[in-house]
Parts: C-alpha cells; sequence; structure tokens
C-alpha cells in the first residue's frame, strides 16, 4: 500500500514564482547556477548554495531559518495537496502535465510500494544527506509515477483547477506552472484512494529517497519517515520520458565495430529517425567520424529490453565516471563529443510501460537511464520534517 499523505507546506509569501523555481540540484550547471544565484530569493540558495564543504550546508540553513522568519517563507496553518500543472513545448508541441505534491512514507513498511528502477551512487547521496541533516526539511521532490488506469485521480486533479491558484511562474526553461493548495476532504480522499493500492515507480529523485530512508533509520526524528514528492499518473498525456544520450571522452567506434553491426547514414535527423524505427530493443546510435545505427550482434544475455543496459555492460562497460556526461538532448551529445574529440551514443527511445516493465525484469537500470520530461521545478512547496 502506497502511503501517500496530505502535509503543512512552507511556500513563498509571493504568488509570483518566477524568479524563485529552480531545477533540481543535479541537473544545474555551473552556468545557470550562477545565474539563478543572482536572484536574491531563488530556491537555489537552499537547493544548491554557492560554495564547498561545510560551510556550504552551513549557508543553507541560514537561509531557510531567514526566509521563515522575515516572511519570505510562510507555513500553511492545515495539511493540504498541492496541485500543480505545467504547460510547456517539446519538440515545438504544446503540452500540458498535471500532478501533485505530497509526503510519501520511507518507512521500510511503506518502501514496499516503491519501484526504483535506476542504480545510485555515493557522492551524490553523501551530499543530499548532509544537506537534509542541516536544513531538516526536503527542499526538492522526488518524481514517482503510478497506474490510474480508472482515471479516478486525473478526474479529482481536473476537479482542483477548476479553481484560483495560489501561485504561478514561468521557469528559466520555459515551463509556465500553476499551483493549487487542495485541502477539501472529498479530493484528499479521492487521491489518497487512487494511489493507495499503487506501486509507485520513481521517475527521478532515487538518491534523495534513498537518504530519507537512510536519515529516518538513523534519527526516527518526527516527519522523517516520509519525503516530499510529486506524482503523475502514467496515463496523463503530459508526462515524457527522455532517453538519456551518453557523451564518451574517448573513441568508441572500434569497440562499436566489434559488438554489432554499423551502418553509416547521412545525418544525425536521419540517424535518429532510424534509431526510433529499430526492431532491436538494444540498438543504438553512434556519433564518431559520422553517424553510425549499430545493432547488437548478440544482446549476451540483456533482459531489461532497454538499450542502457547492453551498453552499460557491453561498449561502456569500462567507462570511468569522469570519463562520461549525459543529456536527452542529441544535438547537444553531438556537440560535445566533437569538443572532447570522443563519441556520441544515442539511447533507443521507450516509454514508461517499457521501463517498469525493464524494472521488473531485471531490477536496477544504470545510473542516468531515464530523464523524465520537463524536471520537476525546486521551490514550489518546501516540506519540513517537523510536523
Amino acid at each position: 500500500m502506497a502511503d501517500v499523505r496530505p502535509f503543512r507546506g512552507v511556500r513563498y509569501a509571493a504568488t509570483g514564482l518566477g524568479a524563485a523555481l529552480c531545477p533540481p540540484y543535479d541537473v544545474i550547471s555551473p552556468e545557470l547556477a550562477k545565474s539563478l544565484r543572482s536572484r536574491a530569493r531563488n530556491a537555489v540558495h537552499l537547493e544548491l548554495p554557492e560554495g564547498g564543504g561545510a560551510a556550504r550546508y552551513a549557508r543553507a540553513a541560514s537561509v531557510w531559518r531567514r526566509w521563515n522568519s522575515d516572511g519570505t517563507l510562510v507555513r500553511d496553518s492545515r495539511p493540504a495537496f498541492y496541485v500543480v500543472e505545467e504547460r510547456y513545448r517539446l519538440a515545438g508541441r504544446a503540452r500540458v502535465r498535471r500532478g501533485f505534491l505530497a509526503a510519501l512514507g520511507a518507512a521500510p513498511k511503506a518502501a514496499r510500494a516503491i519501484v526504483p528502477h535506476e542504480r545510485t551512487l555515493s557522492k551524490p547521496k553523501a551530499d543530499r544527506l548532509r544537506m537534509l541533516n542541516a536544513l531538516r526539511a526536503n527542499v526538492s521532490p522526488i518524481f514517482g509515477v503510478f497506474s490510474d488506469a480508472s482515471g479516478s485521480a486525473r478526474r479529482a486533479l481536473a476537479a482542483a483547477v477548476k479553481t484560483r491558484p495560489v501561485a504561478r511562474g514561468k521557469s528559466h526553461a520555459g515551463v509556465s506552472y500553476r499551483l493549487w493548495r487542495v485541502d477539501e476532504p472529498r479530493l484528499v480522499s479521492a487521491l489518497r484512494r487512487a494511489l493507495a493500492p499503487r506501486s509507485i515507480l520513481i521517475a527521478d529523485g532515487h538518491h534523495r529517497y534513498e537518504v530519507s530512508r537512510v536519515h529516518h533509520r538513523h534519527t526516527h526524528l518526527p516527519g522523517s519517515d516520509a519525503v516530499l514528492a510529486y506524482f503523475v499518473a502514467d496515463e496523463d498525456p503530459g508526462l515524457v520520458v527522455l532517453p538519456t544520450h551518453r557523451i564518451a571522452g574517448r573513441s568508441l567506434l572500434a569497440r562499436a565495430n566489434e559488438l554489432a553491426t554499423l551502418k553509416k547514414l547521412p545525418s544525425l535527423r536521419v540517424l535518429e529517425k532510424a534509431l526510433a524505427r529499430a526492431k532491436n530493443p538494444y540498438a543504438f546510435g553512434l556519433v564518431e567520424k559520422g553517424y553510425h545505427l549499430g545493432v547488437p550482434k548478440s544482446s549476451d544475455g540483456c533482459r531489461s529490453g532497454l538499450a542502457v543496459e547492453w551498453l552499460s555492460q557491453r561498449l561502456l562497460a569500462d567507462m570511468l565516471s569522469d570519463e562520461m556526461s549525459y543529456t536527452p538532448d542529441p544535438a547537444l551529445a553531438a556537440r560535445k563529443a566533437k569538443a572532447v574529440k570522443g563519441s556520441a551514443v544515442l539511447v533507443k527511445p521507450f516509454g514508461v510501460a517499457q521501463v517498469r516493465r525493464a524494472a521488473s525484469a531485471v531490477g536496477l537500470l544504470p545510473q542516468k537511464s531515464t530523464y523524465f520530461f520537463p524536471k520537476i521545478a525546486t521551490g514550489l512547496v518546501f516540506r519540513p520534517l517537523a510536523p
């Protein structure tokens, strides 16, 4: 049973969120961080503060205390769910995604309903644990998806957005946000009933969920048995999952020729279309000295049906973490690979259902296997651990 609860959120007192929102910490580039930090009350000062070492976490804690005392942030008097509507464009098409923010149980019993799909790394987990210890608050939500075949959750969200939002704004990436506070018992009950029997697939935030479980196990502080989470139905038409392409800092062409049959194509656009149509689920694109469609000569026991598994076990098996970078943008991957005289490895597109099947078949996939788009913004609502 999924443990999904309303909570007393902390929100910006101002209803305009444009200058306040930032992406999750792990997708904020140094250039973007510098730009966002120029905004005095941007959530980046909590999510990814300037500096290093212990001073960084102390700075975030100081900002959190100051904003809660000077009126920048206010806490709602009653527990609620927070409905979020995002409007954005992708590949020239306008899209709308609706979900809601809630507290998701992180205690051992509640964790049985949670399905992770990516491996985690020790360094980001250590960083997020230190931040959680410093703030005693969830700053950015994890991202969970759930099956809503009956449509009951989506109907409750549609009812919620008929009222006036409590805040709105546009992120740096051009995503328009509207936020509603929902404490009406009928809607709260409808959302809880819709999710209670479901398993929750973690789309984004694996490190933060694991950290919350560790923090609860070690501290048992009030409120530590849950984590801030954003939920979207699998069936929501605005839910998009993009493949995360790999940029290798060295040549992979010879190795790819050993492991796969390569077909040279005239352009990146042609390669993208051919990769999407390829029948082999482990097919991949390679950009190095031209554009190549790769079809593995053997699946080597892979069972996930996702190319990231084969790539991790075979083509990229001996790559060090500092030799790799990632992006969902194939053109950017190609440019970066050329700049470092390396290779761009393009991952075959897939959907949410395929991610669920892969997690069921093999458990955890390599890190950076998926990119759920757009990333849910930080700064919509914060969740203090204290009740």
